[in-house]
């Protein structure tokens, strides 16, 4: 009953989106030359949000080139719309304007596929057919270790794919079906505002639990998920007694933090302790938090290269390995037990034992530090200039006037 609800509301919002589209259209007819429209450059991560590489583009192009005719798509009712408000130029997603945008930009940027767009599951079929115009930018949403079809050149087809580490690079560029020159090695661009050093505090500490989603998971029911055993081995760690008693020796704390499309069964997870706290998108920016945190408990997420990154430890725990590489995503270039940044555990035992020495430890042992080391191609800031002189190539102008 829930999927059907689901599908015909899909139903719904397809005609809107449609028809709204089509007015967009006949209007930029006679919009095509007005100034707010000429030369314009669109950016975005999922219209909702701005806490990603798109909003690290964005921002660095409002302070080092005020002048360009760029703008940011976002909700009116979003956490993050202020700050992007402070910079200036803002459409609101899915309004009349956002389409006129959508048609009239020539650069359009975004850290997922069409995530510039209203409607990332309309758009993608426009796109497959020819009809999204002007060049388009994959700034990326994380680092790809992974088969990932959707990115593949039969069913996207970006001017530029950014990519931050040589192996992905090599990886992207070799698999993926991309012409000659699409795909980029540049840098993630929130990755210059992350910071290459850390305390190691002794108390005090916060262990950030962060896994990632499930194919088909998200769409289901709240009882299907419920008793999925994603959701029940989560709930395990958040009620586990030799976890809360570790943490309690130090005055340590838990986070919980969803993937986005998990974050609708963030309200029916149930913390035991107050040590534990359990965050919604509302509450809580994930880079923020990533750089709040001491120690990162996650699964296959690639927020692991972020912490990694920092130079920070980190546990892998994999309670579903099969069943994720049989129906989420194949294994790729990236081996976790051969070029993981932390241990690799399977079981709740396993994990408390690793837990246990990453507290009094840290990431001193080898040869995690090594590896996270070596993995990166660049630790300069330099990776919203290398992404803005990338977009700036592709329309075949030069940088002007902004800072080393």
């Amino acid at each position: 009953m829930y999927e059907k609800w689901i599908h015909f509301q899909d139903k719904v919002r397809f005609i809107r989106y449609r028809a709204m589209y089509a007015a967009a259209s006949a209007a930029s007819v006679f919009l095509k030359n007005s100034p707010q429209f000429c030369h314009l450059w669109i950016v975005a991560e999922r219209g909702t949000d701005a806490r990603d590489n798109g909003y690290h583009f964005f921002r660095y192009v409002r302070q080092t080139a005020p002048d360009r005719n760029v703008w940011y798509i976002i909700s009116k009712n979003s956490p993050d719309r202020k700050k992007v408000e402070e910079l200036g130029n803002v459409i609101n997603y899915r309004s009349f304007r956002h389409f006129l945008a959508l048609i009239l930009s020539e650069v359009k940027i975004s850290t997922h596929i069409v995530g510039y767009s209203p409607d990332l599951y309309l758009f993608l079929k426009y796109e497959k057919k020819g009809k999204i115009r002007g060049k388009r930018v994959l700034l990326q949403h994380g680092i790809i270790k992974e088969p990932m079809p959707f990115y593949y050149r039969k069913n996207t087809s970006p001017a530029l794919f950014v990519c931050s580490a040589v192996r992905e690079y090599e990886f992207v560029k070799n698999t993926f079906g991309h012409p000659e020159g699409v795909v980029r090695l540049l840098g993630l661009c929130r990755y210059d505002s992350l910071p290459l050093t850390h305390e190691k505090k002794k108390r005090g500490r916060t262990v950030l639990l962060m896994p990632t989603w499930r194919f088909g998971l998200d769409e289901m029911s709240v009882s299907q998920v419920k008793k999925s055993l994603w959701f029940r081995k989560i709930q395990e760690i958040l009620e586990d007694r030799e976890i809360l008693s570790l943490l309690g020796k130090q005055d340590d704390e838990l986070l919980f933090y969803p993937h986005n499309r998990m974050q609708r069964f963030v309200p029916y997870f149930k913390a035991s302790s107050e040590r534990v706290k359990i965050l919604s998108r509302d509450m809580a920016d994930v880079q923020e938090l990533l750089i709040q945190a001491d120690i990162l408990i996650t699964d296959f997420s690639s927020v692991f290269f972020d912490f990694a990154y920092m130079g920070k430890p980190l546990i892998y725990y994999q309670f579903d390995r099969e069943e994720y590489r049989r129906k989420h995503l194949k294994e790729g270039y990236f081996s976790f037990e051969k070029d993981g940044f932390g241990p690799v555990c399977g079981t709740r035992e396993e994990l408390f034992l690793r837990l246990k020495e990453a507290l009094s430890d840290g990431f001193s042992n080898e040869p995690y530090k090594s590896r996270a080391e070596k993995f990166f191609q660049f630790r300069d800031r330099l990776n919203c200039r290398r992404n803005y002189q990338a977009v700036l190539s592709l329309m075949g102008e030069e940088e002007h006037g902004t800072e080393n």
